[in-house]
């Protein structure tokens, strides 16, 4: 039983096109409460989010609050909201993020962090170069998934970095 040729296949050529629009990661997060060790004496850093109709609103250590904008909704494990991924600078040294990937942890979809902004104007727009940052992640569910922190402040005195 032989098989008859294919045609071959019919190619368009397009020289306008345009790259498809993709909508933003859509990332559910729920309300959350964390207290991070500053260590060396330094206060504890609380990150805590409320909801607050369509908005997460952000308080860090009580004082900055931040209004993360979105849509809420809510199912069998209680009300949300959805956020894009995003920055925020909270103030002249510090900035917020909203991960839509988070690196650090595998089973995380989303993380909310804060970073303490290094004193190098030129390194501070790329987050990766901050002092310290602290994150809290959220799984598909929009949970909190667990919580991180890092950066020199965080090494003991003596202690080489891992």
């Amino acid at each position: 039983m032989s098989q008859a040729p294919k045609p071959p296949a019919r190619v368009r050529r397009v020289f306008d096109a345009r790259p498809l629009d993709t909508p933003p990661a859509r990332l559910k997060v729920r309300a959350f409460l964390e207290l991070f060790d500053r260590g060396r004496g330094l206060p504890a850093l609380v990150l805590e989010g409320h909801l607050r109709g369509d908005q997460l609103e952000v308080s860090i250590g009580g004082v900055a609050r931040i209004l993360l904008s979105g849509s809420s909704g809510q199912d069998a494990h209680g009300p949300f909201v959805w956020l894009t991924a995003q920055e925020q600078p909270v103030g002249e040294h510090h900035a917020l993020r909203v991960d839509a990937d988070a690196e650090d942890v595998d089973s995380a979809h989303a993380a909310i962090s804060f970073f303490e902004l290094t004193g190098d104007r030129a390194a501070r727009r790329e987050l990766a170069y901050a002092d310290c940052w602290y994150s809290v992640y959220f799984n598909p569910l929009g949970l909190v998934d667990g919580v991180s922190s890092g950066g020199p402040r965080s090494i003991a005195p003596g202690e080489m970095p891992s």
